[in-house]
């Protein structure tokens, strides 16, 4: 690949990422071809991103932006660019084939008839990416009348579920900036006793998040009794001493997005109701630790962290619905820790990133949620998340 992927990030020496695109390509065109896949067509942004390595530096950008034919027998992808980005890219040229697109999807599938055609694959296997608007997927099942066209979510969930060892590296340092972020709020947040309102501590972890290198990030703050139940934003609410706040959000590096939370103590003497809470589910997270390795179902892993729940009463209050945890790695991915929906059901894989955020939300007491990363290695798993939990209450 040429030098775009590979001097883009000289700061970042420790991250190949012309051989992480290359790997991604490699696991994608080996199960394309398990499948009987000829070809891929998305416009779904993490999505492309995965297939093409691009735009990792824009995951917010509007689906219109981009799309990508990706080919099984084909060296490179092509690349369908909006003309608000065309001029950079075809400058750029890290791929041969980029074709400018109007950003009205109606005009898309012509375009992208045609270059089937260049490639000739107007009879073969192509697999449409799910998620992309009905009226484009309708679209461009007319235009290509001799296609086999099957659905594409399928099969990029199984390829995008297992990572690289750059992508793990790439991952890591990604949440090494989030680390920064979710470290400064617990700080601010940690004894604050009415000093800062939850905007304000959410602020404090953004901008440190940003100042490290982060392109995007979401950080919230909830306290007392706004998070029974929870409402997943900040206010200008002061966050005052005796209570319970939840600092929990992502941050994005590069295609990347990790998270995860805490919840800390503002200060005062905890009464036992919120040592309760948060010890149940830190005991959550270790129940998972001792069962966590290859071939755990992802099933087993929300019902060891629903135990120490269960055995102490509070199950009405369990905040870890609809899923207890999720793959992460471009986004929250296509994975669910989930006991309650068998057909997601699936076994655990070496390679595999996931987050797990058990929580608790009780009236009258306040909530918890603690949410760290996990890798899944040969031989069990490695927690990847680093931020104090609150000793105070855990005593």
């Amino acid at each position: 690949m040429p030098s775009f992927l590979s001097f883009v990030e000289p700061t970042r020496p420790f991250i190949d990422w012309a051989l992480l695109q290359k790997l991604r390509n490699e696991r994608t065109r080996q199960i394309m071809k398990e499948q009987g896949v000829d070809a891929i067509f998305t416009n779904v942004v993490d999505s492309v991103i995965y297939l093409t390595g691009w735009p990792k530096h824009r995951t917010s950008v509007h689906p219109g932006a981009y799309a990508t034919l990706f080919m099984a027998d084909a060296a490179e992808p092509i690349i369908f660019c909006s003309e608000g980005d065309s001029r950079g890219m075809l400058r750029d040229r890290f791929y041969e084939d980029i074709r400018v697109i109007p950003p009205w999807q109606r005009l898309w599938p012509k375009l992208f008839a045609e270059a089937v055609a260049d490639r000739s694959l107007q009879e073969a296997t192509i697999a449409l990416d799910g998620r992309m608007t009905a009226n484009l997927h309708a679209a461009i099942t007319r235009v290509l009348p001799s296609a086999k066209l099957v659905d594409a979510v399928p099969l990029l969930d199984r390829v995008r579920r297992v990572k690289n060892s750059e992508e793990i590296a790439a991952y890591e340092h990604t949440l090494s900036l989030v680390e920064c972020g979710i470290n400064a709020a617990i700080r601010a947040a940690t004894d604050s006793c009415g000093r800062y309102t939850e905007i304000e501590i959410s602020t404090i972890g953004q901008s440190e998040m940003l100042k490290r290198g982060c392109h995007g990030t979401d950080i919230w703050c909830v306290s007392g009794a706004r998070a029974v139940p929870v409402r997943r934003y900040s206010t200008d609410k002061v966050v005052r001493g005796g209570e319970l706040a939840v600092i929990d959000g992502p941050g994005s590096f590069n295609g990347f997005r990790a998270e995860f939370a805490r919840t800390v103590w503002t200060g005062g003497v905890p009464a036992k109701e919120h040592k309760l809470l948060y010890s149940t589910i830190w005991e959550s997270h270790q129940e998972a630790r001792r069962i966590m390795r290859p071939g755990t179902r992802a099933s087993e892993l929300e019902q060891a962290c629903l135990a120490p729940v269960k055995k102490a009463g509070l199950e009405e209050f369990y905040g870890g619905f609809p899923y207890t945890g999720h793959g992460i790695g471009i986004r929250a991915e296509s994975f669910n820790v989930t006991s309650r929906f068998p057909e997601l059901d699936l076994p655990l894989e070496e390679g595999m990133i996931l987050n797990l955020e058990p929580a608790l939300w009780q009236d009258g007491v306040g909530g918890v949620r603690l949410e760290d990363t996990y890798l899944i290695t040969a031989d069990g798993h490695r927690t990847l998340s680093r931020a104090p939990y609150e000793e105070r209450l855990l005593d």
